[in-house]
């Protein structure tokens, strides 16, 4: 197996992993929308607003696995045309809906038992971040300036993920301390975003690096001729 085709499984292994969460938790809420056995908690309170629910589910879906195959670069290299149509037609468009729907449901679907008004905050903070990201990830593209692209897009991707490693955050937090409070509840979430926005950061300055060295290697070159 070549560099690139271990590097590509890697990373859509570790991101479709983590997008099983919000995937496997979607589908149980969309079986419960149907009228199927409730699973998850909360049940009343999302079944008062099946639309946007549905539209979110739909969304973050597409969003989260789709996407992955945007960051695995043998991939990437391989599939350009679907890379650039997936990317402006799908995932921008399930991206913005993810940030939409997650928005109005912060503000308008009555909070959890253990919901804060300090996760609500937080909520409309991550889903503005969201909606910003993609569209200057899409900016960036329509200029050719694909390294800002990138950057943007891994940001964005990384946010919408949260879901993902909340689902250790708060587990991780259960184990160690027990039943989660409004407080913990909203600390465990706001931890896992941090995460994710940091983890996003690394990546886009470690692959940025080969970018800057080639650029000081080129700029020495003409200045020596």
């Amino acid at each position: 197996m070549t560099h690139s085709a271990r590097s590509d499984r890697l990373i859509l292994t570790g991101l479709l992993l983590l997008a099983a969460v919000p995937v496997l938790a979607g589908g149980l809420r969309l079986v419960e929308l149907a009228g199927g056995a409730q699973v998850l908690s909360d049940g009343d309170r999302i079944g008062s607003a099946p639309v946007p629910v549905l539209l979110h589910i739909v969304s973050v879906t597409v969003f989260s696995v789709l996407g992955a195959f945007q960051f695995a670069p043998g991939f990437r290299r391989r599939h350009r045309r679907w890379h650039r149509f997936a990317g402006r037609l799908l995932l921008v468009p399930a991206g913005l809906l993810t940030a939409l729907t997650g928005l109005w449901l912060t503000l308008f679907l009555p909070p959890a038992a253990v919901d804060s008004r300090a996760l609500a905050v937080i909520r409309v903070v991550v889903s503005s971040y969201l909606a910003a990201a993609l569209l200057l990830g899409f900016l960036a593209v329509r200029r050719r300036d694909f390294g800002t692209h990138r950057a943007w897009m891994i940001r964005g991707y990384a946010i919408a993920m949260g879901a993902g490693t909340q689902f250790f955050t708060q587990v991780a937090w259960i184990v160690s301390v027990g039943a989660l409070t409004a407080a913990s509840r909203t600390g465990t979430m706001a931890v896992a975003w941090l995460i994710n926005v940091a983890v996003a950061e690394w990546v886009i300055r470690r692959r940025s690096r080969p970018l800057r060295t080639r650029e000081r290697v080129l700029a020495n070159s003409q200045r020596q001729h």
